[in-house]
């Protein structure tokens, strides 16, 4: 296969290797970047859109990216915090009145954003609710947490996405995915949706599930696992229109390793002509909210307001102070606030995690290796 794309000399190497995944069979279709300032330092991509291989993985090719999809759902909250229609401080029911109610009177935003509210599944097995943000909202606003808010985090795998769009359709009027396209991706040219327009399905890549085997069940799950665990199989819908057109910014955002990258490399900036969020806010919404090991995850994990913060300085790279977030089968998004860079990588070749993916983690590294000579 030859790699298309371009990267400083520097960074040869990351091409070698990006050109080695593929040629091992590991991927059918990817691409990797690496931005700083808004301009790609590596910019690569590969393969091919569908498992039949028939079709060429373009520069600009979309894929589900999962949970990928809450970091930049997170951005969108911080932009909003730092327009002043939010604080992270608050408690939720201050601008969602319903929600304070069975427990969750003293939910803060931050304590939501960090999965600590105790609200981890839904009960309903049918996905076309999950495309009705009102029918979600109501549900959760009713719910009563698993555990006592604040004490403990349990990954919010699916619900993040419509606590965080109720909170910003409350503030805004909008839905998190035509908030973030009117006020962070149009001015800034950063090609990724959460509610994909129909226009754009031409250049959607077909998601390939990993086997039935890989899908280990955990035998002992505790309660919040349980939650988490309930809903229907969503790998079923992946490949759907109706999948795609929905918004969930928890799960469902369309996107190319280059929008990503160039998103989180204007959050990291210190060009203040192209940067999105003041040092200040990436300050706060960054800090630590919760570190332990999560009840769902079953890692420890260190919480910021939506971002996986990088304490192990493995998942993504060196530098502690990084902050994104990882996607379901092996995508990921983050921004290092040392370096200035951001980096992304997105693929159609599931793996089944949810924490970190061996192809991400082999680029990355050798990625820092190249940045230090």
């Amino acid at each position: 296969m030859k790699v298309k794309g371009t990267c400083e000399e520097r960074f040869l190497e990351v091409k070698k290797l990006f050109n080695d995944l593929h040629e091992s069979d590991r991927e059918v279709g990817s691409s990797f970047a690496v931005y700083k300032d808004g301009k790609a330092i590596i910019d690569l991509w590969g393969g091919y859109t569908d498992k039949d291989h028939t079709d060429e993985w373009c520069r600009d090719t979309l894929a589900t990216v999962w949970s990928t999809t809450k970091g930049i759902a997170a951005i969108t909250l911080a932009y909003a915090h730092q327009n002043g229609l939010l604080d992270y401080e608050e408690k939720v029911s201050k601008y969602w009145p319903e929600f304070g109610c069975n427990g969750k009177e003293e939910i803060t935003v931050g304590m939501l954003l960090s999965h600590q509210a105790g609200i981890c599944g839904s009960s309903t097995n049918k996905v076309e609710d999950y495309y009705d943000q009102k029918i979600m909202a109501d549900e959760l606003a009713n719910m009563t947490p698993i555990w006592e808010p604040g004490t403990a985090s349990g990954y919010h795998s699916l619900t993040y996405g419509w606590l965080t769009s109720e909170l910003i359709i409350r503030v805004t009027g909008k839905s998190l995915g035509q908030y973030f396209k009117d006020e962070i991706a149009d001015p800034n040219d950063i090609d990724f949706y959460i509610g994909l327009p129909e226009i754009e399905e031409h250049r959607v890549a077909e998601m390939i599930p990993f086997s039935k085997e890989a899908n280990e069940k955990n035998h002992h799950p505790n309660d919040a696992q349980k939650a988490s665990g309930k809903g229907p199989n969503l790998l079923k819908h992946q490949n759907s229109r109706k999948w795609r057109a929905a918004e969930i910014p928890s799960a469902n955002g369309q996107g190319c390793a280059s929008g990503i990258a160039k998103l989180y490399s204007l959050v990291v900036t210190d060009l203040e002509s192209v940067k999105i969020l003041k040092d200040e806010t990436i300050k706060i919404m960054t800090k630590d909210r919760i570190t332990n090991r999560d009840l769902v995850l079953d890692v420890v994990t260190s919480w910021g307001a939506g971002f996986v913060m990088n304490m192990h300085k493995v998942i993504y790279g060196p530098v502690k102070e990084s902050f994104g977030h990882s996607g379901w089968g092996g995508s990921c998004g983050f921004g290092d606030p040392k370096n200035r860079i951001g980096v992304s990588y997105v693929m159609n070749n599931m793996k089944n995690n949810f924490v970190a993916d061996g192809r991400s983690l082999e680029l990355i590294h050798k990625t820092y290796e190249c940045l230090k000579g």
